[in-house]
């Protein structure tokens, strides 16, 4: 009952004891959805592989093995998921890689050894392959390697090729074992082949071990046949030997472009007719109509009752038919014996010669026509015919061309016209129509000229009231006393374009209308090359052709499209224009949105280089492999400072510094000097200025500058300024900085070096000045008269720091960070502020000790908060485990879960991918980075020790994305031969949704900062110049603030 069912879509056999499908898979004609898991299915019918609408197949949890997926799968042109996991595949059919409509494909739990190497080409969104030990993945084809060629400018990203470039040694060749592995996996593809199944000579094939001894005992019957006709019979007589013909090798080739793999095994007759050089398989319906200008293949495939397979082959030739064709006929025929290996010769039969053999197979009902249906590989000269047309053009955002009459009472002097006749091109501008409109116009007929009439038609353009009696002539005159009025309705709207796809149904032709998109935009990746498709645009309707499209289907079409034009009331110019894949008319792109065939031109090469390298940029690419610098991928982590190193260096920073810097926050449009108490503390909001003198070193080593200190002259220092700037501040301190008080402090102090510093950018130099002793508060620091208002301002919230440093211990910076458990780490000290409501104590402080933290760090965060906390504060020092649960987990919120230890710091590593330097250069950034070293129009590669994230900013270009990710593939390969035992994934994240893996690499992370718009750059620039203009005349009181 359930194979009458013809139009079943769906059908979920689940959950059964089904051992075997029939021979009648093929009833469902409409099937969808095939669901047959957890069953004991061997294998599948051949018969359901004619199920060609069938988009989703699910067999999990059953016996199937890899003979068991038939080879027609190909036919499952619709398949989108294919669903095999818990079965016994060794690998999969090469077949399967064909469907190019698959997207997901689920083989987990087999037995997998490999994949077919086409795995790559398929464009899958879902590839699962878990729970297989011994799967080994197929390398990438050879252009797959070097990142799909052009697209990836041909550079050669492979590991060996790289290291190579950066003069270091590739890594070594894989283990024994793995050549075992991949020798299984070698084995499995061999098998695999569809060609070297078929293949006659393959003596490890069962089919061929069973074509042999059916050979041998056909040629025994045959003996026994003939002794007993002739009264002998000796059993001991001996079989002879293979003819020489049957003893020469067939070529091994691939004939799978040519012929499917399907074909030969299924009883009737196949005809294919050759078209540019190829053999085209023709519709059963079209088997033995043949047309004079052609040539057609035909095989005939015979099966007999005890199952083998013989042929016979030949090849018809048209008496019209052109010498390609009939060379190709003949030689495709040879091919697809030797495909076939069959032993039939090839037989030429040529129109009104025919064999009684041949004409057999037709019943002798041969049918031939005069014409041609295909066409000849040869290159044939025609002079092209364009219909005259007229089209009106309207829009300013998107140009809409519609189809008028063509008769000078359509025009409208509120649009712009253009006339189509061949030879010339006319552009009709009205009086009143827009000029974006003008333009666009314009453009578009400039690229109709080119495209379409290859730049030799002439392009005339005409404004209103300079017509010539040629253009009117061309529009079949101008009436008496013709004036031009503005007759199109002031509230015209386009009408909106249908798109149809002609569908073959079981009995008719379908008409289904093509679901859009919200918005309702056309977009070219509607059209699909094996379809037909039918755009009513009211006025003219189009016929697009696809390449692969059904010649049944094509003839449908344009009679299809006949009906449809006369189905609806029209105006009596609409027309139907036939458009071919590949050469569509620019009127039919202008209905899709965003089809524009845009040339790559590159505005950098000279005419010179030019005519020497030609304009071919993908040639170029070809021959010229783009320069690219990858050598910082490949070089070890800088090692970190020790600490005695690192305090040799404080001291020899500080060992020049003649006298304690002076220090200068900005604050109401002035710097203000700072008290020593605020020594080494700053603000995010806030920029700041120190005014330091160096000593110069001496030339004499042994003389000791601490004696010389009342000799010293100006000629032996050196003044350095540094303007600090927070991340959070905006540039007017900066910019009143340099245009105001450096003037006045070069009057006061002589030259100097002026250095800018970023929030944690800061250099070695600067920070040893403060000892390890560096607060960064988050907001704006208090003003004078806020502090005398209120000295002792009561928090209204949790404050929490974070002590920490990389590469050297100079780098210590205290940085606040959100207030929360969960930032914890066992490696780290925290100085947490919990606010008091009411009594002389404001708060309490807590020091944070981890278990993990060493003795100099836990000292230092005592020290600090003992600086950064007057009497007003408790202070308590407490270790990890010992805290107090009223006050600091509460202060907290509450108790989260928190990293016990920070490896990420022992192995993170952060890399820049760019192209600022006018080519891909990886560059590793300083180990002490930052949350702003991640720059918004480049890629960053992100080391955790357990990830590589790919971080994409949110301007990068896409050669950028595409080579970071090579790049980011190349390091994870180079450190599995360097680390093996921390192996890496890759990760990619974007800017504003980085995972917690990633933040907690970057010391305080907050959110990040929007880049400034061009409109308040301007702003800040001229407010900056009108305090200029108004501070200019008070030097006397800027200067009184450095005093």
């Amino acid at each position: 009952v359930v194979y009458k069912l013809k139009a079943l879509k769906r059908l979920n056999l689940n959950d059964n004891q089904i051992s075997e499908l029939t021979g009648q898979s093929d009833s469902w004609p409409q099937l969808e959805i095939l669901q047959i898991c957890r069953n004991k299915l061997r294998s599948l019918p051949q018969q359901l592989m004619r199920c060609t609408k069938l988009r989703r197949l699910y067999l999990n949890s059953n016996q199937i093995s890899l003979y068991g997926l038939p080879r027609g799968i190909f036919n499952l042109e619709k398949l989108e998921v294919f669903s095999a996991a818990d079965n016994n595949l060794e690998t999969i059919p090469d077949a399967l890689c064909r469907l190019g409509s698959l997207k997901v494909l689920n083989l987990n739990k087999n037995k997998l050894l490999t994949l077919p190497e086409a795995i790559h080409f398929l464009q899958l969104k879902e590839l699962d392959v878990s729970d297989n030990p011994d799967f080994v993945m197929p390398p990438k084809p050879k252009e797959c390697q070097k990142g799909s060629g052009p697209a990836f400018y041909n550079i050669d990203f492979s590991l060996s090729n790289q290291l190579k470039l950066a003069g270091q040694v590739a890594p070594e060749q894989p283990t024994a074992h793995t050549d075992i592995q991949q020798k299984r996996a070698a084995r499995i593809r061999r098998l695999n082949k569809p060609e070297q199944r078929n293949s006659p000579g393959s003596g490890g094939s069962s089919e061929t071990v069973l074509r042999g001894m059916r050979e041998t005992a056909k040629r025994k019957h045959a003996l026994d046949s003939n002794t007993s006709n002739n009264g002998h019979y000796n059993d001991n007589e001996e079989i002879a030997g293979r003819r020489w013909d049957e003893q020469i090798e067939r070529p091994q080739l691939n004939y799978s472009e040519f012929f499917d793999g399907a074909i030969g095994h299924i009883a009737g007759i196949t005809c294919w007719e050759i078209e540019n050089f190829l053999p085209k398989q023709l519709e059963r319906q079209l088997n033995g109509t043949f047309y004079t200008g052609d040539c057609y293949i035909i095989l005939h495939t015979m099966v007999e009752l005890s199952g083998n397979t013989d042929w016979n082959i030949f090849f018809w030739i048209g008496q019209d038919a052109t010498l390609d064709k009939q060379a190709c006929a003949a030689m495709h025929a040879v091919n697809l014996r030797n495909m076939l290996g069959a032993s039939c010769r090839t037989q030429r039969e040529e129109q009104g010669d025919e064999s009684d053999e041949f004409l057999t197979l037709f019943n002798h009902h041969l049918r031939v026509i005069d014409g041609a249906r295909t066409e000849t590989g040869f290159w044939v000269v025609r002079d092209d015919e364009h219909p005259t047309r007229f089209y009106r053009a309207s829009g300013t955002q998107k140009l809409h061309v519609e189809l008028v009459p063509i008769e000078a009472t359509s025009l409208d002097s509120r649009y712009v016209f253009f006339l189509d006749i061949g030879p010339r091109l006319y552009i009709w501008n009205g009086k009143k129509c827009n000029s974006m409109t003008k333009a666009k116009t314009r453009l578009f007929v400039e690229k109709l000229n080119k495209s379409e009439r290859k730049g030799l038609s002439e392009l005339i353009q005409i404004n209103q009231g300079e017509e010539t009696d040629k253009f009117w002539k061309e529009l079949g005159g101008k009436p008496q006393d013709f004036q031009v009025t503005s007759h199109v309705a002031n509230d015209f709207v386009p009408s909106r374009s249908i798109l149809y796809k002609v569908d073959l149904g079981q009995e008719f032709i379908e008409l289904p209308q093509v679901e859009l998109e919200p918005g309702g935009f056309l977009k070219k990746e509607l059209l699909h090359t094996r379809n037909i498709y039918i755009l009513d645009c009211h006025t003219e309707l189009f016929v697009w052709i696809g390449k692969k499209s059904a010649r049944l289907v094509r003839m449908a079409a344009t009679r299809l499209a006949c009906e449809l034009l006369s189905m609806i009331q029209r105006p009596p110019h609409a027309v139907i224009t036939k458009t071919l894949e590949g050469a569509e008319t620019q009127v039919f792109k202008s209905k899709f949105d965003a089809w524009d065939d845009v040339l790559a031109v590159d505005f950098t090469r000279t005419a010179e280089n030019v005519s020497k390298k030609g304009a071919d940029m993908k040639k170029i690419l070809q021959e010229n492999e783009m320069k690219t610098n990858l050598t910082a991928l490949f070089k070890n982590r800088p090692p970190w400072q020790t600490r005695q190193a690192a305090q040799e260096a404080l001291e020899d920073w500080n060992i020049f510094l003649l006298q304690p810097f002076s220090m200068f926050v900005y604050e109401n449009k002035k710097f203000v000097k700072l008290p020593d108490d605020e020594r080494g503390q700053f603000y995010s909001h806030d920029s700041y200025l120190f005014v330091t003198r160096y000593l110069l070193p001496s030339e004499d080593e042994s003389m000791d500058n601490s004696e010389l200190e009342d000799e010293i002259k100006d000629s032996d220092t050196e003044r350095i300024v540094y303007f600090w700037q927070g991340r959070n501040a905006n540039n007017t301190a900066w910019l009143s900085f340099n245009f105001t008080f450096k003037q006045e402090l070069i009057d006061v102090l002589g030259d100097f070096e002026i250095i800018q510093l970023i929030q944690q950018q800061e250099n070695q130099r600067f920070m040893a000045h403060f000892n390890r002793k560096f607060i960064i508060h988050n907001g704006k620091r208090r003003t004078a008269a806020q502090r005398m208002q209120t000295p002792l301002q009561r928090l209204t919230q949790t404050q929490m720091y974070h002590i920490r440093w990389c590469y050297s211990t100079i780098m210590t910076r205290c940085i606040q960070i959100e207030a929360t458990s969960a930032n914890l780490c066992s490696e780290f000290c925290y100085i947490v502020t919990v606010p008091l409501d009411s009594g002389d104590i404001i708060g309490i402080v807590y020091v944070w000790i981890g278990n993990s933290v060493h003795p100099d760090d836990a000292l230092l965060a005592q020290e600090i908060a003992n600086e950064m906390y007057n009497d007003s504060y408790t202070i308590q020092v407490i270790n990890e485990g010992n805290e107090p649960e009223n006050f600091f987990w509460v202060g907290l919120g509450d108790r989260l879960p928190y990293d016990l230890t920070a490896d990420y710091m022992r192995y993170m590593r952060l890399f820049k991918c760019s192209n600022d330097n006018g080519f891909f250069v990886v560059t590793e950034k300083y180990a002490d980075f930052c949350q702003d070293d991640l720059l918004d129009d480049d890629c960053m590669l992100l080391d955790t020790g357990t990830y590589v994230f790919l971080w994409k900013g949110p301007t990068a270009s896409i050669i950028e994305v595409k080579f970071a990710a090579k790049s980011a593939e190349l390091y994870i390969q180079h450190l599995r031969t360097r680390e093996p035992d921390r192996p890496r994934k890759l990760r990619l994240t974007v800017k504003n949704s980085e995972p917690i893996e990633f933040r907690k690499c970057f010391h305080a992370w907050s959110k990040h900062k929007n880049p400034p718009r061009e409109l308040e750059k301007q702003n800040a620039f001229s407010i900056s110049q009108q305090e200029q203009q108004k501070q200019a005349p008070k030097k006397s009181h800027s200067t009184n603030i450095f005093v």
